[in-house]
């Protein structure tokens, strides 16, 4: 009878444990995958910023209405190099930023934010864009989940990130 009772204890002990740690794992876990999911959404407003800045590099070297952007990736020595084979398409506006495609041909901001997360955007929820004129140059606004990301504006260039 004893040893039943202690059986009985034991398995009630590794119950209370297991559960126990399976809350700590869950706990520790929904942290980290949040963490993850800042990190891209930083990752993914920095790509905007990498494409619009190398659309401006282009456009000063140049100062063409449309500019291509060319692949790029580093190789095993370090050195940067272009795959000429394959590149994007952008409509510069007249102070040198892009707007992605010509006016009325589509939605510039999603064309950009395409090329800016082209590898690793599956990772987000829905993203909804924002994608009209003010003072004749295109303005951005990026949200998901209906929160505002960022945003973007082609008559200064500027990139700015609303939420972690």
């Amino acid at each position: 009878m004893a040893s039943t009772k202690t059986g009985l204890l034991s398995i009630i002990l590794i119950g209370v444990l297991l559960t126990v740690a399976g809350a700590t794992y869950v706990y520790h876990a929904t942290s980290i995958f949040d963490e993850v999911e800042k990190v891209n959404k930083e990752d993914a407003v920095t790509q905007f910023r990498r494409v619009v800045m190398l659309a401006r590099a282009q456009w000063i070297k140049t100062k063409k209405q449309t500019v291509l952007l060319y692949e790029t990736e580093f190789d095993a020595t370090g050195r940067l190099k272009q795959q000429k084979d394959v590149a994007a398409e952008l409509y510069m506006n007249s102070k040198g930023w892009p707007e992605g495609l010509v006016r009325g041909q589509g939605n510039g901001c999603e064309y950009l934010l395409t090329l800016a997360t082209l590898r690793e955007f599956d990772a987000f929820s829905v993203v909804t864009v924002s994608n009209y004129y003010a003072n004749g140059y295109l303005q951005c606004a990026f949200f998901i989940e209906n929160q505002m990301w960022f945003e973007y504006n082609a008559g200064s260039g500027v990139v700015r990130q609303k939420i972690g």
